[in-house]
Order: C-alpha cells, then structure tokens, then sequence
C-alpha cells in the first residue's frame, strides 16, 4: 500500500502566517492545489482553516501569505466591534476582557476574500482539487464546537466517512465559508456571538480541544482505512504549528531572569476567565502530536535508546521558549534577543503578543519570528520534550532537521 499522508494545520489567527512561511519554504511559492495534491487529507482549525481555505481556492502561497500581511484583508476577518455593536462589552475591554470583534462581519469579510469558490460545499473539495500524487482524491476536515450541544463538530468533504455520527445529511450541505468561519470562531475574548447558518450555532474548534488538529485527521484515517486503501502502518502525518510559548519552572538561581521562567499567579474570576479562554490553544492540542505519534505506533524512548526517537509525525511549530547554556542556565535564543526595536520578535513581546495579533507592528513581529525559526535561532517543538531541560525526546527541536524530514515523508 502506499503512504497516507496527513496534513495537520493548528489555529492561531494571523499567527498562521508561520504555516504559509514553512510551506513556501518546504515547496516553493506553488499554488494552494499543488500542496494538497501531495496529502490524502488535509485537517484544519481557526487560523490553520484560514489556511486550508487559500490552499483549496488554489491560491499562490505568496498571495494567501499577503492575506494574512495585508491590513486590510485581516480587517476584513477581524471586525472591531464598535461601542454601538455591543456597549457592555466594548466598556469590559478597557479591563482587556470581552469580545473584540464582530462575528457576522466575519462571515461576510471570508466570502469576500475567497470569492466565487466561497459558496462552494465542502464535499466539491476532492473533485476541486483532483487526484493527488497517490492515486487518491485528498479529503479535507474542518474543526468546529456546537455551541449549543456542547460537543466537537468537523465539517468533511467525505460523506462517507466511517467516524461521523449516523445518520449523517441533517445539517444539508455547508460551504467552504461556512466551515472556516465556524472553525476561526474563538470566544469570549475574541467573537462576540457563536458563528450561525443551518439552525445552528459554533465555536472554534479549539474548545473542544482540537486547537492541534492533527487527531482529528489520524482518526478519520484510521476510521477510514479499508475505504482508503491504507494501513496503520502507512499513515504518516504533516503537523505546522502557529507559535507557542513554552516557559520552563524557575532553577530558583540567585541571577535567574524572570522573564525568562513561567510565574505563580494569582487566582480570580477575571483573569481565571480569561485564562480559560487562552488555555483552549494550549493542552490537550500541545499533547495531540504526541497523542497521535503514540497512535501510529510511533517509538518511545527506553533506557539506553538515542534520544531524540522519531516516528511517523513530523512536527513544524516556533516556539518562544529558553535556551539552557552551557552552564545551565536558561538563556534568550538568538532569534529572540532581550531587547530590540518595536516591531523586532523580542522575547517578552513575543511572550506576551496576543493570539489574535492584527496591528502592523505585531504582524511584522510575527513574521521576523517566523524567519528566525527557518534559521535555527529559535526552538522548533518536537513531539515530546524533557519536562526539566526542554530538550527533544521524540521529533526534532531545530527547523532544519524537521524540514529535512518532512522533505523525506512529504515530497
């Protein structure tokens, strides 16, 4: 049988310019069809859907690139909600809690950007597209949460498929727009009203812990495997990340620079909330690409086996994360430098830069983090990482050995 390859693209709002980088990087600047035509599947949340929907419009990555750079096609996306839209709510900001941006806006900004193809269903994606570099149609799934049932719903282009509920149909066809727009939907601090069409109402995908949606894609493989032609043994997986900060405990050294070391904070309501809300782009989804390594039959370390292990996931994700010296002390990495100009990827700024970063400055930020992590100067997360030291015990923890790999599982 031939490989099934998986193509996993995490949330993160404008921070998904990281995931065009990485692909202009490993291909090329192709268009959107040629990228999918080399994976059988294709699985997306929020920011990554953003992505996923320029690759299934057959964009050339550098334009899909410009959507995120290009202030007025992120305003498009990201709506500010004005004091008349919602008083209480634009009051609440002042406190840096609450929704910021207009959720209907949205909608109307996604079909605008994709044109003509917006309205397509999600189920036209394999014939779109056409059959790949294995023989088969790639199959695309969309994260998103039912605000209303409380429970993880994935829009999919294969009717078929042997992982949804049964019956399946009620819900009618839902469209390309419809799916992102309920996928890109993160709340409380970010949309101001769930994503609605078909008598139904969404949240992000995130919130039902699918941030990472790498999961989603195994399982529908896995779920799918006599249909697909394919084996456990087979199935491979592309995961491209959008940023995380990964702060180590403090070493409780006399010199330790706080800002470089996670700190005890204090619990109440306000900032638990909000907490909560940013927590959904943190575990389980850090945890899916080891989840989903252990659920291929990827190897764990032993006693005695040469660290790092590597398996049949790659993973591609910056991080704003220490360094440990020499001397054993946590240090800045090079990309990510104490002090710098405003718009530079400094590591407090990037620690601290919200999710949904859309000011020109930011963005800039964002995408000089995204070319130090094309050159080794900042960590990229491999699978599964040393808890104390941070350093990689599955999957690759610098950009240029996980590229050589993905190159070799994903050509």
């Amino acid at each position: 049988m031939s490989k099934f390859r998986i193509l996993a693209l995490d949330g993160g709002g404008s921070w998904a310019l990281l995931q065009v980088m990485a692909l202009m990087d490993l291909y090329g600047d192709v268009n959107g069809h040629q990228i999918l035509k080399k994976f059988d599947l294709a699985a997306a949340n929020s920011g990554g859907a953003l992505t996923l929907s320029g690759l299934i419009m057959d964009w050339k990555l550098s334009d899909l690139l410009h959507m995120f750079l290009d202030a007025d096609k992120r305003g498009q996306i990201f709506v500010k909600a004005g004091f008349f839209d919602d008083p209480i709510a634009h009051l609440t900001q002042l406190a840096d809690f609450g929704p910021k941006y207009r959720t209907v806006a949205k909608y109307q900004g996604l079909r605008n950007l994709m044109g003509a193809g917006a309205d397509a269903p999600v189920t036209s994606v394999p014939g779109t597209v056409g059959a790949g570099v294995s023989g088969r149609v790639p199959h695309v799934v969309f994260c998103g949460f039912d605000y209303d049932i409380n429970r993880e719903t994935f829009f999919r282009s294969d009717v078929g498929s042997l992982t949804q509920s049964q019956p399946s149909g009620n819900l009618g066809p839902v469209t390309i727009a419809q799916a992102v727009h309920a996928s890109a939907n993160p709340p409380v601090n970010y949309f101001d009203a769930p994503a609605a069409f078909g008598g139904r109402r969404y949240w992000d995908g995130a919130v039902g812990g699918y941030n990472n949606p790498v999961l989603a894609g195994v399982i529908e493989a896995l779920g799918n495997a006599e249909r697909y032609q394919t084996a456990r043994a087979d199935i491979c997986a592309l995961s491209i990340g959008t940023g995380n900060v990964a702060l180590p405990r403090p070493l409780h050294l006399h010199d330790e620079d706080p800002d470089l070391v996670a700190q005890l904070q204090g619990s109440a309501i306000v900032p638990d909330v909000k907490k909560m809300a940013s927590s959904i782009l943190d575990d389980p989804p850090d945890a899916a690409s080891f989840h989903a390594h252990v659920m291929l039959d990827g190897a764990l370390p032993q006693a005695g086996t040469a660290l790092p292990v590597n398996g049949p996931l790659v993973r591609l994700n910056p991080l704003i994360q220490p360094w440990l010296d020499a001397a054993g002390r946590w240090d800045y990495p090079a990309g990510l430098p104490k002090t710098g100009a405003k718009d530079d990827p400094t590591f407090t700024a990037m620690r601290d830069m919200p999710m949904d970063a859309t000011e020109p400055d930011q963005v800039t930020a964002i995408r000089k983090f995204g070319t130090a992590w094309l050159k080794d100067q900042t960590t990229n997360q491999p699978i599964r990482a040393n808890s104390s030291t941070l350093k990689a015990e599955i999957g690759f923890d610098r950009y240029s050995v996980a590229r050589n790999a993905a190159l070799a599982m994903f050509p």
